[in-house]
């Protein structure tokens, strides 16, 4: 097993997860939500409920990757290419924000859906794990996504901090630094894709 493997798989997931974009209206919620509630919840309790969801999710995908690409019958260079393209276009779309995060008002109904999945773990990081898997066994997977989980955990559990230092453009920056990554790797794996199939 390549241990260099392992933060590899962890910055990328990391970055396709993107938590940084999402700080400001889980803050913002979270605040509206506690003034408007006679039943108080801590940020630690919602931070720590959003990454049970996430954690799940990532092993979840960690684990049938490869299997799924197998029994579907499809050749590693279609989902690096198809996967690619799909996080490319997310990396471009994450450039504009995240605006359906305005419209909730009950941050215990939004904590595993919308903000844990698809805002977090999304297809992008769905599409990642499983383009992943050709490369890479599926322990180096489970640990690189907890890994990335830990990170995610981190980020998220400092928000009201980064909020206070950084201020929400300099965290909504950091979300679009991210999503340049997320579109770099989508166009790495399409290049890879059509390596191998003009060899």
């Amino acid at each position: 097993m390549n241990l260099i493997s392992i933060p590899i798989v962890a910055v990328k997931l990391f970055a396709i997860m993107d938590p940084f974009s999402v700080i400001p209206y889980i803050i913002s919620i979270y605040t509206t939500y506690n003034e408007s509630s006679q039943q108080k919840v801590t940020w630690n309790f919602i931070v720590n409920k959003i990454m049970i969801a996430v954690t799940v999710l990532l092993l979840i995908f960690a684990v049938i990757g490869r299997p799924l690409l197998d029994f579907l019958g499809l050749s590693p260079q279609a989902l690096e290419i198809g996967g690619g393209i799909l996080l490319l276009y997310l990396g471009i779309d994450t450039l504009g924000g995240f605006q359906q995060l305005k419209f909730i008002k009950r941050l215990d109904e939004a904590v595993v859906t919308p903000i844990a999945t698809p805002l977090i773990v999304g297809p992008g990081t769905m599409t990642a794990l499983i383009t992943l898997a050709v490369n890479y066994n599926v322990i180096i997977l489970i640990i690189g996504s907890l890994l990335a989980g830990v990170l995610t955990y981190i980020t998220l559990f400092l928000g009201p901090f980064l909020i206070k230092v950084l201020g929400e453009t300099g965290t909504v920056a950091a979300g679009r630094f991210t999503a340049v990554i997320i579109a770099a790797f989508g166009a790495q794996l399409i290049l890879n894709g059509i390596s191998v199939l003009i060899k």
